[in-house]
């Protein structure tokens, strides 16, 4: 999508499962592995009683949007802030929303309020700036 054609309050849903799969992927990706996201007997014995999804993968799920679906191809991230509001379990079902807030058309800057949701709970509040290239 061209800069010239977001509007504030455009927004972009997806719904994910983030399986554990997907947490042992990031892990060997990113080399986080803290037991807290990936030892069963250990998180069990924490405060979240159960393993827990990586900060960072949620942060990854925004960044697939806005590269692919808003603003979409040809953006790139200046900066981006998450508020963790409550733990993402394995096999979770959330929803991601990224939301157009502001527009400042003389640099092709995009403000975004970036978050996630379980339900009607909101999990992960945020918000991001992005650089346009068209």
């Amino acid at each position: 999508m061209k800069f010239s054609d977001l509007k504030i309050g455009a927004k972009f849903e997806s719904v994910i499962i983030v399986t554990t799969e997907n947490v042992i992927d990031f892990a060997r990706i990113s080399g986080d592995n803290n037991p807290l996201h990936i030892d069963d007997e250990y998180s069990q014995k924490s405060i979240f009683k159960g393993r827990i999804v990586h900060g960072m993968l949620i942060g990854s799920f925004f960044s697939k949007a806005i590269a692919s679906d808003l603003p979409g191809p040809g953006s790139i991230y200046l900066q981006q802030t998450m508020n963790f509001l409550k733990p993402i379990y394995h096999n979770s079902t959330i929803k991601i929303v990224i939301e157009v807030k502001e527009l400042k058309p003389e640099k092709n800057i995009v403000y975004l309020n970036t978050t996630c949701w379980i339900g009607i709970a909101q999990v992960v509040e945020g918000s991001a700036i992005v650089k346009c290239l068209e």
